[in-house]
């Protein structure tokens, strides 16, 4: 019986407006795709499409987990994370919910479970 396998995969990575607004954003986007492309007809996998979102990190409190570094949203700062503009279900699997606790900015994985955002 043939099966066909479907994966996908989540990147991210920090940019400025001045990198988007000159061509380092599409140069660095052109680098990666072309070395991607070549990985995956190394390995006999189709690349079927990707699409990149951006996101204002102050405007959605995005920072690194104090932790583990994983992208987190600083739900005591903006308790809707990303509301009606959450297009893509599919940011949680990249940016995690989290929020502060004993001075520190925690993912929901490295927060205790009493606190508000914490994962049991």
């Amino acid at each position: 019986m043939k099966h066909i396998a479907i994966g996908k995969i989540f990147t991210s990575f920090f940019t400025t407006t001045e990198e988007m607004d000159g061509d380092g954003y599409d140069k660095r986007l052109g680098s990666f795709y072309t070395e991607f492309r070549a990985l995956c007809k190394k390995h006999n996998i189709d690349f079927a499409d990707s699409y990149m979102s951006l996101l204002g990190m102050e405007k959605y409190a995005i920072h690194s987990c104090d932790s583990c570094n994983k992208l987190m949203l600083n739900r005591d700062k903006n308790p809707t994370g990303f509301g009606e503009e959450a297009h893509n279900s599919e940011l949680n699997w990249v940016v995690m919910d989290g929020g502060e606790h004993e001075g520190k900015l925690l993912c929901e994985d490295c927060l205790p479970s009493t606190h508000r955002w914490g994962q049991s």
